[in-house]
């Protein structure tokens, strides 16, 4: 599994029909597909294929002249011409395959190997090519080194890359049909209804939840008594969250929430780590912790949305937003997809940000001097008081700290989807069901772009170093249309909590190695992050 995708087994490219109604007809270089593409006007001929009319029908050899799309054309019975095209892989000189990985054990390939360790695995081949390709389980896996490769895949031709059965039937069981889990249309519309929710206008004006929130978890603080810095940030970040896209107060349901969510995403991890799992309607111990976590989570988002119905009256927050789109949209969300929306967010949005801050916390509890330049910065700002979104312009080294912690610890420590159709990527040939996937955690410690990429130097960040690097070199977040809808929002509540707490405590952490971290779903804390507050 990489991050929400998994290196799993897809299923085997098919012979495919399809009919596409419009006025041209772009062709693929590359497909394992016959399709059927209808055009209208004088000149349908010319821009769907070079064949000419007669007829019956026409054989024609496609756009780029004799070759693999030879097709027929055929009347669609309404003025139309309708052109059937076989295609077939390009065997052609151009269309190379990468470099292959040793092949590790028979049909299973690297597939133990990654299992074992899927961090120190990318780290071992991130230096082998721009693209190699492995098995895992009999499955093609294309392994993509490059900001060029997967700025192909994830932005100049996303839609040919979804994510895979397996990421989806993990998410699904948690989340069911939200904005993770969906794809094309029905994806474009959700991103879109939801998307204004994060405008920045909207991220101002919440920024003072994240310092109430902060302040709050302070008061809770005592000098010298040492804490688990994750369980910490879990609990802050929750209340952070329901504020912001809810404007909800969860406080009280806070530790209940922190298990059930614990739950459900140890059961999504499962369903990655699992080929073949039992049905669900199997009622083993771990089926029976999960539906009874999953109905915790349900009461409590149908509560929240509940209240807001009883309340009036919309808001500027995300419920608002969704509950207007139920209301106004043509088709609108039912009440199990309004849940399944605001329960996709929550996860995401408190456990990522939880992680990130923890981890932040420990690394400047282990390089003093970081710590003492970004207290000084905040001294200089704030002068004691309380931060704003309005104040993180002039907080440059509160930024760089952000920036190196994502490098070292990227949330989405890695990513996979599955090609649909052929394609050719950084000069080699994608054949149709093969699975394509990258490392952030590996990308960010390319020592070609981050010299001495161990260490934590947050000023490398200080002259501009992200607009020099290539464009994927960095991506905590991902990237492309799909990039984490809410990624802005966590940069900001991650600065102004640590805006916050720093100008209360400085913080002292245990001797001993970096914590362990395990790459689920997000990257998270492993093990315990205990850290001691001193006070300034």
């Amino acid at each position: 599994m990489i991050n929400g995708a998994s290196i799993r087994p897809s299923a085997p490219a098919r012979a495919k029909r399809s009919t596409r109604w419009s006025s041209a007809c772009p062709w693929p270089s590359t497909a394992v597909s016959s399709s059927r593409r209808w055009a209208t006007g004088a000149n349908a001929r010319r821009r769907c294929a070079p064949a000419a009319r007669s007829s019956g029908h026409v054989r024609g050899s496609g756009p780029a002249g004799p070759g693999p799309h030879a097709g027929v054309w055929r009347e669609a019975g309404d003025g139309r011409l309708g052109y059937t095209c076989s295609m077939h892989a390009d065997t052609s000189a151009s269309a190379v395959l990468p470099p292959r990985l040793p092949s590790g054990l028979p049909w299973v390939g690297q597939g133990l190997e990654y299992r074992k360790d899927p961090l120190g695995f990318f780290l071992r081949y991130a230096d082998r090519g721009a693209v190699v390709r492995t098995r895992f389980v009999g499955t093609p896996i294309y392994l993509l080194n490059s900001s060029e490769a997967i700025e192909h895949v994830l932005v100049k031709n996303f839609r040919n890359y979804p994510k895979d059965a397996f990421q989806k039937r993990a998410l699904e069981a948690v989340v069911g049909q939200g904005l993770f889990t969906s794809h094309g249309d029905v994806w474009m519309r959700r991103r879109r209804m939801m998307q204004p929710a994060f405008h920045k206008n909207l991220l101002a004006a919440h920024g003072g939840v994240a310092v109430k929130a902060a302040n709050q978890w302070l008061a809770s603080r005592r000098e010298g008594e040492a804490f688990d810095a994750y369980p910490e940030m879990m609990a802050l970040t929750l209340d952070v969250v329901a504020g912001t896209l809810f404007g909800a107060n969860l406080s009280a349901q806070a530790r209940e929430l922190g298990r059930a969510m614990e739950a459900v995403m140890l059961h999504a991890q499962f369903l990655f780590d699992t080929p073949i799992p039992l049905p669900a309607w199997v009622p083993t111990p771990g089926q029976r912790r999960f539906k009874a976590a999953l109905r915790s989570l349900h009461a409590v988002v149908d509560e929240v949305v509940e209240r807001r119905r009883r309340q009036g009256g919309p808001g500027d927050d995300l419920l608002g937003l969704l509950l207007e789109a139920q209301a106004e949209d043509g088709e609108p969300l039912t009440d199990a997809q309004l849940r399944d929306e605001c329960l996709t967010l929550m996860i995401a949005g408190h456990e990522t940000t939880a992680a990130a801050l923890a981890l932040s916390l420990w690394l400047l509890a282990r390089h003093p001097e970081a710590e003492a330049t970004l207290r000084r910065e905040l001294a200089t700002v704030l002068g004691g008081r309380e931060p704003t979104v309005a104040d993180l312009p002039s907080l440059p080294y509160c930024e760089q700290v952000v920036k190196e912690s994502l490098r070292l610890y990227p949330p989405a420590w890695g990513m996979s989807r599955v090609a649909e159709t052929d394609d050719r990527m950084d000069g080699v040939h994608v054949p149709a069901g093969t699975v394509v996937a990258w490392s952030q955690w590996a990308l960010h410690r390319d020592a070609r772009h981050f010299p001495e990429p161990e260490a934590f130097r947050p000023e490398r960040w200080a002259d501009g170093l992200e607009r020099r690097i290539p464009r994927f070199a960095y991506c905590p977040f991902g990237g492309g249309p799909r990039l984490c809808i809410g990624a802005g929002s966590a940069l900001m509540v991650i600065r102004l909590v640590l805006a916050t707490v720093l100008q209360r405590f400085h913080f002292e952490a245990a001797p001993g190695p970096a914590p362990e971290v395990l790459p689920a779903i997000t990257l998270r804390p492993k093990s315990g992050i205990p850290l001691t507050p001193r006070a300034v």
